[in-house]
């Protein structure tokens, strides 16, 4: 529903979760867009108190755009299965300042997109966030009838008679599941979702035969107005169409101080790897000398001191979530061409065991041993190599100091001649990646600055918790920190992806 007299529009929201993190997002850095949330409660729950805050309005403020399908407009094109889809996107220059194009490969992704989209919203430090387009292209076919060899025959003529409403409701769904995983913060983007197409079978016996069709935008619309958990009248639905196939054009959106980037999306992984690249970008559009930001980015490179396997330094990541681990050993994995000894040095902190982290510890081992199994040895690795040098080491919150001291002595001992070794621990250079009022700024495009040269020469870098930060006991080692700008903080492992591309993209700079 739209209120017309804000020029708003008005979207129900029933997930406590997500009403209080908007809410604290709203009050932190959002009301200043023109962003307002307001709790309700039925009359009918006066005195149920566990259910008067399960529902709240957010109130979207809305820019001018235009979103027909035009002939005549500038064309945002992408292709999938022969069908192509035409965007128009303004020309004025009130139109989007970045535009993310994102191409997804399977349905079961779409609900990855959101932690991708929570961190493009707190990272887009001096852009409002109505002006940041995201166009997810779901490059897709959708299946409604996937189960039809299960049904009874009185089913099956039902889910025959209903194919494209069935997929318009999955569709919602997985819409839904997006906007929950980004805690709201999709939301609060000028998003656009390009539908996908769905299977059409003429009876039971159709599988081979079935060909497939776009799902209507109206199918979708029905779909969202009669789920009330998941109607979201600020995100804009557009169809797939056989139009304008000789006129793609991806680098027009919308003005010439306009920027895109476009990104595929083909794994789980590819959200979190994305995130560097959605840094840098965002880094570029929002400052107001692009052209120095690009040169800068290319012609100057720092001293590399830590390219050797042995130099690498150590990772420390305070963690609380098991989920969160299985994210990071990948993303260590996906620098093993860049150095061997990622995992090895990486070690986790666990909190100390209690009533909220019992069990923490063979929740872990049982990650790393599913990783071992599932991912090193399918590399060739063998048992022996993959305990020795490729897995990381666990240790609790309350014995991590005097261990992670003995690793780094152990570490620089390896890695430096005799008369190089460091004597006392003040000559280590241990960073902690932080919002700290001393912490340096990580750059997205220099990567001369004081922070990526920290970075590239310390000995140990810690992430802390999500929930709670750095713990004290390893705060008190800390001797300096590096902090990524954002309106807020943000998640783990998007943190960690981006810290590691500056370590590395020096490195991959000069090698190409």
């Amino acid at each position: 529903m739209r209120n017309n007299n804000s020029g708003a529009i008005a979207t129900r929201l029933t997930n406590p979760g997500i009403i209080d993190r908007l809410e604290q997002d709203i009050q932190d850095y959002l009301h200043e867009f023109g962003f307002k949330i307001k709790r309700e409660r039925n009359q009918s729950d006066v005195d149920q108190t566990r259910q008067k805050d399960h529902q709240a309005v957010i109130f979207i403020p809305t820019l001018p755009y235009s979103y027909s399908n035009n002939k005549e407009g500038d064309c945002t094109t992408a292709s999938s299965n022969n069908n192509i889809t035409n965007i128009t996107t303004p020309t004025t220059s009130s139109g989007p300042i970045g535009t993310l194009h994102l191409h997804i490969q399977n349905e079961s992704l779409l609900p990855t997109i959101g932690p991708l989209l929570r961190t493009l919203l707190r990272l887009a430090v001096h852009i409002p966030p109505q002006s940041l387009r995201a166009i997810l292209y779901c490059d897709f076919i959708l299946d409604p009838l996937h189960k039809l060899s299960k049904m009874s025959a009185l089913q099956q003529r039902d889910h025959l008679g209903r194919q494209e409403e069935i997929a318009a409701r999955k569709m919602v769904n997985a819409v839904h599941m997006l906007v929950r995983n980004s805690m709201g913060s999709a939301l609060c983007l000028d998003m656009v979702i390009v539908l996908p197409c769905y299977w059409r079978r003429r009876d039971a016996a159709d599988d081979d035969g079935k060909g497939f069709l776009p799902i209507s935008k109206v199918a979708v619309e029905q779909a969202m107005e009669s789920n009330h958990d998941a109607c979201y009248p600020s995100i804009h639905l557009e169809e797939r169409i056989d139009s304008c196939a000789n006129n793609i054009d991806n680098t027009s959106d919308g003005g010439a101080e306009s920027s895109s980037i476009q990104l595929s999306v083909t794994t789980r992984m590819c959200t979190v790897r994305h995130q560097p690249l959605l840094f840098r970008w965002l880094h570029q559009i929002g400052s107001r000398n692009q052209s120095v930001a690009e040169e800068t980015a290319h012609s100057i490179l720092p001293p590399l001191t830590r390219l050797n396997d042995h130099e690498m330094p150590l990772i420390v990541a305070c963690i609380e979530k098991p989920g969160n681990l299985h994210r990071i050993l990948m993303l260590c994995h996906q620098y093993r061409h860049r150095s061997t000894s990622v995992l090895s040095n990486l070690i986790v902190v666990m909190p100390d065991e209690g009533e909220r982290s019992s069990g923490l510890k063979q929740l872990f081992q049982g990650a790393i041993d599913h990783f071992r199994e599932t991912i090193l040895n399918q590399d060739g690795a063998s048992v022996h190599d993959s305990d020795e040098d490729c897995l990381p080491t666990l240790m609790y919150e309350g014995e991590a100091v005097p261990l992670l001291w003995s690793r780094l002595h152990q570490h620089n001992d390896n890695g430096k001649h005799q008369d190089e070794r460091t004597s006392s621990p003040q000559e280590h250079s241990i960073i902690g990646i932080d919002l700290h009022p001393n912490a340096l700024t990580l750059s997205g495009y220099d990567y001369a600055s004081r922070a990526q040269l920290a970075l590239m020469n310390a000995d140990a870098v810690i992430f802390g918790y999500e929930s709670t930060g750095i713990p004290r006991n390893i705060d008190d080692m800390l001797n300096n920190w590096v902090q990524i700008p954002s309106r807020s903080s943000i998640n783990l492992v998007a943190a960690m992806s981006i810290i590691f591309d500056a370590m590395f993209s020096a490195s991959y700079l000069r090698r190409e």
